[in-house]
């Protein structure tokens, strides 16, 4: 999400060694290697997809919980970067929250508690909204209304995936993907809100595009959304006006036409099964991780410049990386195969990466799922929280930085290169990479070679009439 960290300008200086801290509003903790958290009630199979942090409360971190057997969904906050976590609702929602988001408005009230919005895929579907910073939940009618006529499955099972918070209207202007597919469609379209959820437009499939997708929100109408793995045929397609033909830019192209060909493919690259993020550097660069590359655009989304592909040395598979984010001085991604691993480059020299500077974090575990990053001008670092399959993780940089900026509206441009991986070699990986065995989203190993599409029917209509009244 858009890097609009809040941090003081004073570093206490005589606490920026990399030693253990123990400070009033935490971290507390070492810095320089990765630690693991105590999340309370975190129990096997809870699997942590996206990590948000509140822009105006550096140290307030959001996460949530769920999996595709359709348990409860549970959220947490921290209020001191992870030093502690208190459960804010585990009983309202149930499925896979994958890609949620929170308010990403800098001006708002800090005493204020952030709007988030959740998917809940395979358990209660739909799309959800929480003002008081995941106390409370409501479904959101609107979208359910919205998408109903184009939910194969059922007018009330709407297959979401990312309900992401765009920039020029927060909380209120909203993108939501589709899971899945649309009715009579082999692609899913996306939904569009303005008014916080209430009433929604519905942007149909562009062809090709493919299915379950992020949202990269460059602006209030450029838009950037990147597939799930599919052998680079579908990619990540891009708009800049707000997916219509023959509107206006001073009316947020709402006066014109809602069309696909508003749409056009700008990249092979597809993320992951599962979690993904994207992350925009205090330069104005966007980065991303991707199944097979990491990758940077400079031009708000129409080019992306591979900065890392082909395998990591001393492995047999790809990049393979998840999430990203970035501090001042560093771009941080963490990636498969086997347990979750990291790397990390220089903003200054985002070629070569360094897969030594922190070892693995757990024995167990698959994809490396959200991750996010604030500033803790108590110690004048950069923390890091990253989610993973039953746990959570947290790096402090070694090194004391300058509180962050907020980036300029128009990032510097350079020119596109396509380098090789140049990283010191390493042992290899567990699992030799090649399969989704931890697929976030449950396309992977299906039982007898059935079908997803079968499979997701049979599921979604049980679900249904489990859920009807008797």
């Amino acid at each position: 999400m858009r890097h609009a960290i809040l941090g003081s300008a004073f570093i206490l200086a005589a606490m920026a060694g990399a030693g253990a801290q123990s400070v009033p509003g935490g971290p507390s903790g070492n810095a320089g290697v990765w630690e693991e958290l105590n999340v309370p009630n975190l129990a096997a199979g809870d699997h942590i997809e996206s990590v948000v942090n509140d822009p105006v409360n550096p140290g307030h971190f959001y996460i949530a919980a769920g999996n595709n057997d359709g348990r409860a969904i549970k959220w947490w906050r921290t209020t001191d970067f992870g030093d502690t976590w208190t459960a804010r609702n585990t009983t309202t929602m149930h499925g896979n929250p994958w890609g949620f988001s929170i308010d990403p408005n800098p001006n708002r009230n800090p005493a204020t508690s952030p709007a988030i919005y959740s998917p809940a895929g395979y358990g209660d579907t739909g799309a959800w909204k929480s003002t008081d910073g995941a106390m409370t939940w409501t479904r959101l009618a609107g979208a359910d209304a919205a998408f109903g006529p184009y939910n194969p499955f059922g007018s009330l099972l709407t297959d979401l995936y990312h309900v992401c918070v765009l920039p020029d209207d927060p909380p209120n202007h909203v993108l939501a993907s589709y899971h899945y597919y649309f009715k009579n469609n082999s692609e899913g379209g996306f939904g569009e809100t303005w008014d916080g959820g209430a009433t929604w437009v519905i942007h149909p499939p562009m062809g090709g595009h493919g299915t379950s997708h992020y949202v990269i929100p460059i602006s209030a109408t450029t838009w950037c959304v990147i597939a799930q793995d599919n052998n680079g045929l579908n990619g990540i397609w891009r708009t800049a006006t707000a997916g219509r033909v023959g509107g206006t830019a001073g009316a947020k192209f709402r006066d014109g036409t809602i069309s696909a060909s508003a749409w056009s493919k700008v990249s092979p690259l597809e993320h992951m099964h599962g979690s993904f993020s994207a992350h925009q550097a205090q330069n104005g660069a966007w980065y991303i991780a991707s199944y097979t590359s990491i990758a940077k655009s400079t031009d708000a989304g129409a080019t992306w410049q591979v900065l890392a592909s082909g395998n990591w040395p001393g492995t047999g598979a790809g990049v393979r990386a998840s999430n990203i984010i970035t501090t001042a001085d560093y771009v941080y991604t963490n990636f498969q195969p086997g347990p979750p691993q990291h790397c990390r480059a220089l903003l200054t020299s985002d070629t070569t990466w360094d897969r030594t500077f922190a070892g693995t974090t757990t024995s167990t575990g698959g994809n490396p799922y959200g991750t996010s990053v604030s500033y803790a001008s108590s110690i004048g670092k950069y923390v890091i929280l990253m989610g993973s399959e039953t746990t959570m993780w947290r790096f402090i940089e070694g090194t004391a930085s300058a509180p962050p900026t907020t980036p300029p509206t128009t990032p510097p441009t350079t020119p596109p290169i396509t380098p090789p991986i140049t990283t010191p070699p390493a042992a290899a990986a567990t699992d030799g990479g090649g399969g989704n065995g931890r697929c976030g989203c449950g396309t992977a190993g299906f039982p007898g070679g059935a079908s997803l599409p079968l499979l997701m029917a049979a599921g979604l209509a049980l679900l249904a009439l489990l859920k009807r009244p008797s």
